[in-house]
C-alpha cells in the first residue's frame, strides 16, 4: 500500500462504525460478567468474641453481642450457654429476651423462638442462625458459623 494512497470516505465510516460497535459491547458485556462471576472472599470467615465471665451470668440471663457487625443474642440456660444471631427470619427484625416466656421474641410481629432457635409463634419461617459458644478459662466466647 503506498503512503499516497487515502482512505474511502465509506471504509473509514465502516472501521468509525466498528469501533463504536465494539464499545458499545464492551461497555454492556463487562458489567454482566462482573455480576455474574463469582465473588472470592479472601481472609477469615469468622470472628471469636467474648461475652464476659461465666460467674458474671445467672441462669436465663442473656448478653447481646456484636459478632460480625451483626447483634448475636447469648442466653446462660440449665444445660449451658446458647448463642443466636439476633435478627428475626421473618422481616430482619431484632430480637430480645422473653424473661417471662423464656423465649428469644421477636418484638415486630409477635414471633418467638424456642431454646434450640426453632419458631414457636408468629410469622417467621425458618429458625434463627446458632452460633457456637465455648468457655475457655471461666470466659464465654461466641463465634460466628
Amino acid at each position: 500500500m503506498k503512503t499516497s494512497e487515502k482512505i474511502s470516505r465509506r471504509t473509514f465510516l465502516d472501521w468509525l462504525l466498528m469501533g463504536g460497535l465494539l464499545a458499545w459491547g464492551t461497555a454492556f458485556v463487562a458489567p454482566v460478567i462482573t455480576y455474574v462471576w463469582p465473588s472470592q472472599k479472601r481472609g477469615p470467615n469468622s470472628q471469636t468474641v467474648s461475652v464476659g465471665k461465666v460467674d458474671d451470668f445467672t441462669e436465663w440471663q442473656h448478653k447481646m453481642v456484636a459478632l460480625d457487625n451483626k447483634p448475636v443474642i447469648v442466653v446462660r440456660t440449665p444445660q449451658g450457654f446458647r448463642a443466636y444471631l439476633a435478627i428475626c427470619t421473618h422481616l430482619g427484625c431484632i430480637v430480645g429476651w422473653d424473661a417471662g416466656r423464656r423465649q428469644i421474641a421477636c418484638p415486630c410481629h409477635a414471633g418467638f423462638f424456642d431454646l434450640n432457635g426453632r419458631p414457636v409463634a408468629g410469622p417467621p419461617p425458618r429458625p434463627l442462625a446458632e452460633q457456637t459458644v465455648v468457655v475457655v478459662n471461666n470466659e464465654v466466647m461466641v463465634k460466628s458459623t
